[in-house]
Formats: C-alpha cells, sequence, structure tokens
C-alpha cells in the first residue's frame, strides 16, 4: 500500500534538460517541521561522489547542486564518501559541497573489495583515495579523517579485517557505519533506464516504489535496533549520489519527516554509542553496524585468534 497518493505534476526545465518530477509526498508543513525537533532522528549520507555511473561534468554539477539544494531546503547537514579516481582531474567539483557545509570522507581511490584484493593493496587505494581529496579538505579545515569501506565490507578473514582496521585507526580515522543500507543503486539503474526513454509515468511509478523501499528498510533498522539494543538509535543512512536521488530526495526526506524524524549531523550521528560498539562479524556480506551487531557472538569478542 502506497504511503501517499500517488498524484503527480510533470514539467520539462527549460534551463537544463532534464526532466522534473514531483510526486506530491511533500507539502508546506512537512518542510517546516524538518530539522532535529522529530522524536526520532537521522543522518542522510551518501556515496561515490562525485556522482555515480556520470562522468560528464556539467550533468554532474546539475546533480550535485539539485541534491545539495534539496539538502538545504530541508536544513540537512550531510556526509559524502568520495571515490578518488573521479575526482583526479577535477578536484574542485566538490567545492560546492564543503562549502555548502557538508562533511567528505574518504571512499578509496578506485572502490576495490577488501573481500577479493590483499589488504596491503587495498591500504594503498585508501592511501590514494585520502590524497585526491587532502587539498580540499585542508582548504576548507576539515581536520576529522572519516572512511567508508567499499560494499560495506569489512574483510571475509580476520588477518584482512585486523590489518585494514590498525590501519584505519593508526592515520586518525573514524569508520563511517551505516544503520540503514538500501539498494538505492538498483533503482538507480531502473531510473536511468527509464530516464533515457523519458516516460514520466514510469519514472513516477519508479519513485514511488523507491521511497517506500527506503521506509520499509527504515523500519526493519528500528525494529533490528530495538531487538539488539532495546533503544532507538541516531540512525545512518546510506544513499548514493546518483541521478535518482536528484530527482527523489525531496520525497523522501519529507517521507522521513513525516513519519517522526528530525535530521542530525554525522558527528552527532557517530555519537551514539552503537557506532563504538565491536562486533565479531567477519564474513563475506556487506552489513550495517546493526546487522553485524546481529550476527555477532558475544563469546567471541573481540575479534581476535591467534595469529
Amino acid at each position: 500500500m502506497p504511503r501517499m497518493k500517488k498524484s503527480s505534476v510533470i514539467f520539462i526545465s527549460c534551463l537544463f534538460p532534464l526532466l522534473a518530477i514531483s510526486l506530491d509526498r511533500s507539502d508546506p508543513d512537512v518542510l517546516a517541521a524538518s530539522g532535529t525537533k522529530g522524536n526520532k532522528q537521522i543522518c542522510v549520507t551518501f556515496d561515490d561522489l562525485p556522482v555515480a555511473r556520470i562522468s560528464d561534468r556539467i550533468e554532474r554539477l546539475i546533480i550535485t547542486d539539485k541534491i545539495l539544494s534539496t539538502l538545504g531546503e530541508f536544513g540537512v547537514s550531510a556526509a559524502g564518501f568520495v571515490i578518488g579516481d573521479n575526482i583526479e582531474d577535477d578536484p574542485d567539483i566538490l567545492e560546492s559541497w564543503l562549502a555548502s557545509g557538508h562533511r567528505l570522507g574518504n571512499h578509496t581511490f578506485s572502490h576495490p573489495d577488501l573481500n577479493e584484493v590483499p589488504a596491503t593493496m587495498y591500504i594503498h587505494d585508501i592511501e590514494k583515495g585520502h590524497k585526491s581529496i587532502e587539498g580540499l579538505l585542508k582548504k576548507n579545515k576539515q581536520k576529522k579523517r572519516y572512511f567508508r569501506y567499499p560494499y560495506l565490507h569489512y574483510g571475509d578473514n580476520i588477518k584482512s579485517r585486523r590489518t585494514v582496521a590498525d590501519y584505519l585507526d593508526n592515520q586518525g580515522y573514524t569508520i563511517a557505519h551505516v544503520s540503514i543500507d538500501t539498494e538505492d543503486f538498483v533503482y538507480n539503474l531502473q531510473f536511468e533506464k527509464i530516464y533515457q526513454t523519458a516516460d514520466s509515468l514510469e519514472m513516477v511509478q519508479l519513485g514511488h516504489e523507491y521511497i517506500d523501499h527506503i521506509m520499509e528498510q527504515l523500519d526493519a533498522a528500528e525494529k533490528l535496533s530495538d531487538e539488539i539494543l532495546g533503544r532507538p538509535i541516531r540512525h545512518i543512512l546510506l544513499l548514493h549520489m546518483n541521478r535518482l536521488n536528484s530527482y527523489f530526495l525531496g520525497d523522501l526526506l519529507s517521507e522521513i519527516t513525516r513519519s517522526g524524524y528530525g535530521f542530525v549531523s554525522f558527528d552527532q550521528a557517530l555519537a551514539d554509542p552503537v557506532y563504538g560498539m565491536t562486533d565479531s562479524y567477519i564474513g563475506p556480506k556487506g552489513l550495517s553496524i546493526l546487522d553485524r551487531l546481529a550476527e555477532t557472538d558475544p563469546d567471541m569478542l573481540p575479534a581476535r585468534e591467534e595469529d
């Protein structure tokens, strides 16, 4: 059952060759209620900056501007995680992200999978990723270092996990865990196909399905938090910088606000003790912090074994 009536207003922008779509899932009262006043709290984060699956600079700038504009309308302070290889020749493309007051973090240089490459190679990629954003961070006086594992793969064996985790700790990184993992990238693949046909009705339908998916994931995370910790947490939502979210982020934030959430900054969210808890999960799956804790055997803590 959809959460809102599926009416839509569709028009062609005279400024950009992009279709603008409204899902009618927001209203002025909801927008005015956004911020940190909700009984429940959430932080919004984005992977694969500057923009996933798009290399054209103009398109990247348009998508970035639309997402930053929406975040600003809702007063949301977000965090974004950069694939260094994607900005190697154009680091200034992220200036607007930092200028808007959002955090930037390292998402490696080439997005390798720790389950598939040696830890030493993976660490080298982390170092290259840092160098790609180091100038931007210094220029904008962001001293904190954040790292998010690609695919949320922390290592499928104890040696790899320990080697990379120790390196990150020694370099002063804060691990950018998530509590709500999503499949927005799957919906984006579908959206990109529909976008090429300019079928606005299919876009609207997909937008509703996408937002319903995110809210289902949020509800599941709330239940898991209650089962594991017996309390709500400050959630960290994982999204991707992509065309899909440039269209539907406003409707998504409205739906989240309508469900009683207020938005908090990345550092405020990370202050929740759940993100400092140790888990013993060693395996191939990419999991949220809540799922990792659910997989944890207390008898296996700390997650060490004899060399």
